[in-house]
């Protein structure tokens, strides 16, 4: 196999039967003392985040099937092992917070239900002592403006689903893709940066538009356009992707000047594990692995951790549904997505969308054909019905706006200091 079909061999290797799919969850989340001040990412004088990773995984029993890991800035992800049902998902989650709620109380933590760090500027912030993260942090400090707020001062919800054929892998990426923008609207939660309210700016959704232009945003920026050809598009243009970093022998990410495809064929006897790697240097909004990973949800407010996933998982993964929402989208031309790609940067309701419908309407549409698909999945994998996990979340935003601009409109009614709001109303110690 040449290296193109080598890649889709790879995204395609784990492909299951459509009652046998199953969804997995990523939670990321930021983490303070009870001064307001973020955990200290390396190991230092007082407790941080390393300390943070290193005793949750102490407390991690046998039986909790989900695991962690260290983003560069210091925030915490929580991954679920992979399930049919959201309910299982939820499940675990709690089984989660019930961990951390121990040790954030003995250690006097408080987490911050945003998706954006509210006050500190990226260099206040300390980089994870990875290589791979430092490799990464030079490359995107070249790349654009707001790749360092990336690494060290945001937090979002990944939904992970397997894929059941080509086809199937197909249909959903451009499905999600194209619904991307919108779906950054609605579950937007970043209200503060720098200490200053955003406004109208959708800004966690403009950080990573801005970040690497060429490894970064939708599917459709990057001519990977057509419903029936995803997949094999994907795999044309992943290796033309520069390489921020290689794994050597000993498994330690190192530097590697060249293309992905470069990388992945400057060992013969270890393609598949440089494809792998490849595959995890690509950050569009919707990507391949060995499973479809959609990345565009801020983090949500305490309680809706899985509003996202079940919003997603209604469209994408219900048969009759997702073929409505693909007859919908499919009618949409090049220049309206184009426009709703620019659009997503502002959070108005009332901006004009793909055939000339207001944001809000679409956005009314798609969680109602959501909630349709959540529905259909009940019956159709015999599973307790999941639209109780996003119904009142859908219902909230779509009357008061998304939630970026709720938080704004309480802070500028309360009157009070952001320091004193945020600790009033956005931490676990305000509950």
């Amino acid at each position: 196999m040449n290296l193109v079909e080598n890649i889709k061999a790879e995204i395609l290797s784990h492909t299951v039967s459509e009652k046998q799919r199953k969804i997995g969850l990523e939670v990321e989340g930021l983490y303070y003392d009870r001064d307001f001040n973020r955990l200290p990412v390396n190991p230092t004088n007082q407790y941080s985040a390393t300390d943070l990773f290193q005793e949750i995984m102490e407390n991690r029993q046998s039986k909790d099937t989900f695991t962690y890991s260290l983003e560069p800035g210091g925030q915490l992800e929580w991954a679920s092992a992979p399930a049919i049902g959201l309910w299982d998902l939820q499940k675990q989650f709690d089984r989660h917070v019930e961990i951390e709620n121990q040790i954030c109380e003995t250690n006097q933590i408080d987490r911050l239900h945003l998706s954006l760090e509210p006050l500190c500027v990226p260099n206040d912030i300390d980089l994870i002592t990875l290589n791979k993260y430092q490799l990464m942090h030079d490359m995107f400090s070249q790349t654009g403006q707001l790749g360092p707020w990336m690494m060290r001062n945001t937090t979002s919800v990944q939904l992970n689903i397997d894929y059941t054929s080509e086809q199937d892998a197909n249909e959903m990426a451009f499905l999600a893709d194209a619904i991307q923008p919108l779906f950054s609207i609605l579950f937007s939660n970043s209200p503060f940066m720098r200490g200053e309210p955003v406004g109208t700016t959708n800004m966690r959704w403009k950080i990573w538009e801005d970040t690497d232009p060429e490894r970064c945003r939708s599917l459709f920026d990057h001519g990977i356009v057509s419903a029936q050809n995803m997949v094999n598009d994907y795999a044309k243009w992943l290796p033309e992707i520069k390489t921020i970093f290689k794994y050597n022998t000993n498994g330690e990410a190192e530097y590697f000047n060249g293309t992905l495809g470069k990388m992945i064929i400057s060992e013969p006897k270890a393609v598949q594990q440089h494809i792998l790697a490849a595959l995890h240097q690509s950050f569009t909004h919707v990507r391949f692995k060995t499973f479809l990973e959609v990345r565009a949800s801020d983090h949500p407010p305490k309680g809706m951790e899985m509003a996202p996933a079940a919003f997603l998982t209604g469209l994408l993964t219900a048969p009759n549904t997702r073929s409505e929402a693909l007859n919908v989208v499919l009618r949409w031309s090049k220049k309206e997505r184009n426009e709703l790609i620019s659009t997503a940067h502002d959070l108005s309701y009332d901006q004009s969308g793909p055939e000339n419908k207001p944001i809000g309407d679409w956005l009314s549409f798609f969680s109602n054909l959501s909630l349709q698909g959540l529905d259909e999945r009940e019956k159709l994998l015999k599973i307790k019905n999941e639209t109780p996990l996003v119904r009142s979340f859908l219902e909230n935003v779509l009357s008061n706006g998304p939630k970026t601009i709720q938080v704004q409109n309480e802070f500028q009614k309360m009157g009070l200091s952001i320091q004193a709001f945020l600790k009033d109303c956005c931490l676990d110690s305000a509950s």
